[in-house]
């Protein structure tokens, strides 16, 4: 039986987004610290380096755990203004990341954990550049939903972002002068991801999916809605390996789990999940078969999908456990009673470890097995 620990750490300002950073040998299993990265809004706009310790390495004997509600679970080693709300950060490497504001700018950042930073710490967020990505007809700034990074591996990979100008944006991360920006939604665009390397996805207020090839971004390459519910999608995640997988949260607290690979004849399957609006879905990266979701309702969720014929012999082509079985295991603290707006599952450790912030001021982190494994159902 696998068990895991959920623990709280105050931070006195909401957290609304976060990231781990990638360790700069390209895995974490040779560093006895990792690093990630939160933002915030409302009086207190900017980013904190954070730093932890690997959960890979075991503490020594003579340090007492941390408490459960008050136990430092990270400690602060640098902070850096923002211009707005941060709404999505995103670790373009282990010293550089890029952030969506409020006031629709996209904005990169140098980081170095190295370097002496405040107050004895260790650490330095500098911004490099920024560029105005999302604004109105009229001139006013629109807000940038999301921001996602296209998966090439290059260190100077597309950036593109959502807007509630219903426009996509595209950069590179190294040349924010190479911004273009295409309308291509009459509504708000909630989220972004790429499925491909060549292809984007996005989530409309209107609730509806669309998908764009990258060669033609101002041609709507498909469609897709789900007849049988009207409700707005909030967020979308491919899976990593099989891009015809997307999965979808909605503003009425369900998650969707789609099959696009026949476009004109799209599936899904709707997972009753959260009682309120689905603020981020993402594919757990130790397991593609679990979907970790945040909420409104100020919990988490890990949600198991078995795919159609997983059973036996077809479980190992797919990547599943053939004893696997669908559940919903719903993660939350009496500590916190506020909206989870973000998290992040590491994917550069053995031991799964998930962070995530909260409108109540809190950091959560769940540690759990060394296999990767968040829990049983």
């Amino acid at each position: 039986m696998s068990s895991t620990l959920l623990q709280v750490q105050p931070v006195a300002r909401k957290v609304t987004a976060l990231c781990w950073l990638p360790p700069h040998g390209g895995t974490a299993y040779t560093d006895t610290s990792l690093h990630f990265v939160t933002g915030s809004g409302g009086k207190h706009k900017e980013l904190v380096l954070w730093t932890t310790c690997n959960p890979d390495f075991p503490k020594p004997s003579s340090e007492p755990p941390a408490d459960a509600r008050t136990g430092a679970l990270a400690s602060v080693i640098s902070k850096v203004a923002h211009d707005g709300d941060v709404q999505r950060v995103v670790g373009l490497s282990s010293s550089v990341l890029a952030t969506a504001s409020s006031y629709g700018t996209l904005s990169i950042y140098n980081v170095d954990t190295e370097s002496g930073g405040e107050a004895g710490g260790r650490g330095i967020l500098q911004l490099r550049e920024s560029v105005t990505a999302h604004k109105f007809s009229n001139g006013e700034s629109a807000v940038a939903t999301s921001l996602a990074v296209q998966p090439t591996g290059s260190a100077d990979a597309e950036i593109a972002s959502s807007g509630e100008d219903g426009r996509i944006a595209y950069m590179q991360a190294s040349r924010v002068e190479t911004l273009q920006s295409h309308e291509v939604d009459s509504t708000v665009i909630t989220d972004i991801c790429w499925p491909t390397a060549a292809q984007v996805a996005v989530t409309t207020r209107g609730g509806q999916i669309k998908l764009f090839d990258r060669r033609t971004p101002n041609d709507v390459a498909a469609v897709f809605v789900d007849p049988s519910n009207t409700y707005a999608f909030e967020c979308i995640s491919a899976h990593p390996s099989q891009p015809y997988r997307l999965a979808t949260g909605t503003s009425t607290g369900a998650i969707l789990l789609w099959d696009v690979r026949n476009p004109r004849k799209p599936t899904n399957e709707l997972f009753d999940v959260h009682g309120a609006n689905v603020w981020q879905v993402a594919f757990d990266p130790a397991d593609a078969t679990r979907i970790v979701s945040c909420s409104e309702d100020a919990t988490m969720a890990v949600t198991q999908w078995v795919p159609e014929g997983s059973a036996g012999a077809g479980a190992a082509a797919l990547g599943v456990a053939p004893e696997k079985t669908r559940g919903v295991r719903r993660i939350s603290s009496m500590f916190n009673a506020l909206s989870v707006n973000c998290f992040d599952a590491c994917p550069y450790t053995r031991t799964s470890l998930l962070i995530a912030g909260s409108d109540s001021g809190n950091l959560l982190m769940e540690r759990g097995s060394a296999n990767g494994d968040f829990g049983d159902f």
